[in-house]
């Protein structure tokens, strides 16, 4: 269960943000057993094309904390990583607007879903 958290963060889709970060929240769902949380999202730029997620939350009364690296335009994000010993891919795109809010789509062989986040503040 704590390896579908850590494949959300992977999918993940974040717009560009300041150096301190923009903040998303939202849900996560698997679509193939029945499993789904809150996360929260925060995002720093690292150059073009290229973002740094930080993302947390808790799942069945534990908390997660992780941080992931992924590129791409916005409306074409894309990225790979291995938690907890799972691969995992996830394409997402991300969408201005008041609030702004992106989604994405995550696979690993055990696990498959997707997730909605919105921007908070301003």
């Amino acid at each position: 269960m704590r390896t579908i958290l850590l494949g959300l963060v992977l999918l993940t889709p974040c717009g560009a943000a300041g150096a301190k970060g923009q903040v998303y929240r939202g849900t996560w769902v698997t679509t193939n057993r029945s499993l789904d949380g809150k996360m929260t999202c925060v995002v720093t730029t690292l150059g073009p094309n290229k973002w740094r997620g930080h993302f947390s939350g808790s799942f069945d009364g534990r908390s997660f904390s992780y941080k992931v690296v992924f590129r791409g335009p916005p409306d074409n994000l894309r990225g790979q990583a291995v938690i907890n010993g799972a691969d995992y891919t996830w394409t997402g795109e991300m969408a201005k607007g008041s609030p702004g809010s992106f989604k994405g789509k995550f696979r690993s062989r055990r696990y498959r879903g997707h997730f909605s986040l919105k921007q908070q503040g301003g």
